[in-house]
């Protein structure tokens, strides 16, 4: 898949950005045409080699329709996680790091449904926060809104208010 600057993309692991620019870099003494992407919250930007991009599950942005079946799934019922904290922050890793937006907030939800039963735990907090933080850097770019605006979003669908914090 062909890339441009100014493309709005999302990469598994780090999130949704845009493409900044497309240039060579001295790698290891060999000069490496590479993409260079500025992720969305002002998180530090990546630069990955242009041969390796299609392997890194670097995407473009998904539509406006997908999004907003992922935003419905926020508010569904939630669906129990593994009892074993071990497992459970496995099984909620997998699902951020999947770079699908529709299983991301399944992790978002299914976190959250838990935590009204028992009290989150600081790695359950962690791999929420990173969910929301990839899921709202795509949804901003898909809805052409601040990051903040789209946390707020996300935190008002799935509890009907504002984010405490």
């Amino acid at each position: 898949m062909q890339y441009s600057i100014n493309d709005r993309v999302v990469h598994p692991y780090h999130g949704a950005g845009i493409i900044t620019d497309i240039t060579m870099k001295d790698i290891s003494g060999e000069m490496v045409e590479c993409v260079v992407i500025s992720l969305s919250g002002g998180r530090a930007g990546i630069l990955l080699p242009a041969c390796s991009v299609n392997e890194s599950g670097l995407r473009r942005v998904s539509s406006k329709k997908d999004i907003d079946l992922a935003m419905k799934m926020l508010s569904t019922e939630g669906e129990e996680l593994p009892k074993d904290w071990r497992r459970r922050i496995d099984v909620l890793k997998e699902r951020v790091n999947s770079g699908d937006p529709l299983i991301i907030a399944t992790a978002i939800r299914d976190v959250l449904a838990r935590s009204s039963i028992t009290k989150m735990n600081p790695s359950e907090k962690r791999v929420l926060n990173e969910a929301i933080v990839v899921f709202a850097g795509e949804l901003s770019l898909v809805r052409v809104i601040t990051l903040d605006s789209a946390k707020k979003l996300i935190h008002k669908k799935v509890l009907g208010k504002k984010p405490t914090s």
